[in-house]
């Protein structure tokens, strides 16, 4: 056998030494995992493994509340199914905001990123005054997508996409999911990730369980990801007709360049369609209850440090 030989059998040995000693000493208690550039993504997987993914990582809220510290890419796909058993009672708010939280930062980001393409067609028209028919089609799709009233005037399309496409507040989104699914306890979050309870009038999704009126019918609707709930509950602020006092609040805190609190704002949901009318203060309580305040000045740890 010849030294090459010989240094691959031995590296191979020690890598496969290597892994049954992580398998020994972790067994099935860490979930499978996908690291990417942009993250890692955590697929489902049940309560305590999820925890102990956490711990291994070092990421716990506390240290974000109190030091502002980044928020690390870890992005779970799924609510456990086990979630709403009852040894989880006293940890599972904790774990449900830590386990949501970077997965609301990096819709945000998707948001952003939206919105930064949207600005970049503004700029175009604000230097020639009209659009190449690149860019025009560009505008109707962005038009279409967040459902804004069709106009002549390319500068009241631009003004009502821009108070449209942005970000919503992570703790509003928050306390939303926290509320809506029982800290994701709820068979809809659980089996779906429907952690917002959003209805689909069109036959799709799950059949819900409690009883409808006569009437066209609701189910809830299903995703295959938190990432994409969450998507999905963004779009739905974003567009919805009853929401509009929200978009203007949100609309002026960034013309004058001051942080949007969801703590703030959560009286302007006092018109969210299917909520009760106490559903502002809930959300208000649940971000005071938990001190969830300062995480709407959080961002995740950036591209280029996660690389690292």
């Amino acid at each position: 056998m010849n030294k090459k030989a010989r240094y691959i059998l031995i590296f191979v040995f020690i890598a496969a030494i290597t892994g049954a000693g992580v398998y020994f000493v972790f067994g099935n208690d860490l979930p499978s995992v996908r690291e990417t550039p942009d993250g890692v993504f955590v697929s489902a997987a049940k309560t305590a493994q999820i925890q102990n993914y956490f711990k291994r990582a070092g990421y716990n809220m506390l240290p974000h509340l109190t030091e502002k510290k980044p928020v690390p890419r870890i992005f779970v796909r799924s609510v456990p199914k086990d979630f709403n058993k009852e040894k989880f009672d006293e940890e599972r708010p904790a774990l449900f905001y830590e386990m949501l939280l970077p997965v609301i930062l990096k819709a945000n980001e998707t948001v952003a990123a939206e919105r930064e393409q949207i600005m970049t067609l503004k700029a175009e028209f604000d230097e020639k005054g009209d659009l190449t028919s690149e860019s025009m089609d560009k505008l109707e799709q962005w038009v279409t997508r967040y459902d804004v009233k069709p106009s002549d005037d390319i500068g009241t399309l631009f003004s009502a996409l821009i108070e449209r496409v942005d970000m919503v507040s992570p703790t509003l989104l928050l306390a939303m999911a926290a509320e809506d699914s029982g800290f994701g306890t709820s068979r809809y979050a659980r089996e779906y990730n429907a952690i917002f309870n959003q209805r689909d009038w069109d036959g799709n999704g799950a059949v819900p369980d409690e009883p409808q009126k006569e009437g066209p019918q609701y189910r809830i609707k299903v995703f295959p990801s938190l990432y994409e709930a969450v998507l999905s509950q963004i779009h739905y602020i974003n567009t919805n007709g009853y929401l509009g006092n929200y978009r203007l609040a949100r609309a002026g805190y960034r013309r004058t360049h001051n942080q949007i609190r969801g703590s703030s704002v959560a009286y302007l949901l006092i018109n969210f369609p299917y909520k009760h009318i106490k559903y502002p203060d809930i959300i208000s309580y649940l971000i005071s209850q938990y001190k969830l305040a300062p995480l709407d000045l959080l961002s995740l740890v950036p591209i280029a440090s996660a690389e690292k």
